[in-house]
């Protein structure tokens, strides 16, 4: 029983605090362990409801919206860094790949959510405004157990 219990918690994540945006996204763990990052802590993400990050590592600066994802995803090399924006819709778009979508998307999303007015904060910071608010409290939702390499497990 232990070890079905285990083997599904690899396969399908764990549950651990996140907040859960109306655009369809969440903001939480990547996983709980990242063994490409020092002390193997893991980046705080935008995710699916199953688990996986909609991206490598964290975002900064980054934005939240109703309808919308979008900032700066930080690479280990900086010089692979891209800005990026996420509609339900349209799914994810890189900007070097479509400058006019990316655009587009990013002048339609809205007022930032969990930015408290200042620009240029990261991913974690928005989980950490979001949290406070009484309608985002307490939530959870699936974190995998582990990363290794940008795909994860």
């Amino acid at each position: 029983m232990v070890a079905a219990v285990f083997a599904l918690g690899f396969f399908w994540g764990v549950p651990t605090h996140c907040v859960q945006l109306p655009n369809g996204l969440n903001i939480g763990k990547q996983a709980l362990l990242d063994l490409n990052r020092p002390y193997f802590r893991p980046d705080i993400v935008p995710k699916f409801d199953n688990g996986q990050s909609l991206l490598p590592g964290d975002a900064w600066p980054f934005y939240a919206t109703e309808t919308t994802v979008h900032g700066l995803a930080l690479e280990a090399d900086p010089e692979d860094d891209f800005w990026f924006a996420w509609r339900e819709d349209t799914g994810l778009v890189l900007k070097a790949e479509d400058p006019a979508l990316y655009e587009r998307l990013v002048s339609e999303a809205g007022t930032p959510m969990g930015n408290k007015g200042i620009r240029g904060v990261g991913s974690h910071i928005v989980m950490m405004e979001l949290q406070r608010r009484p309608e985002y409290a307490n939530q959870t939702c699936r974190t995998r157990w582990i990363v290794v390499g940008t795909g994860g497990l």
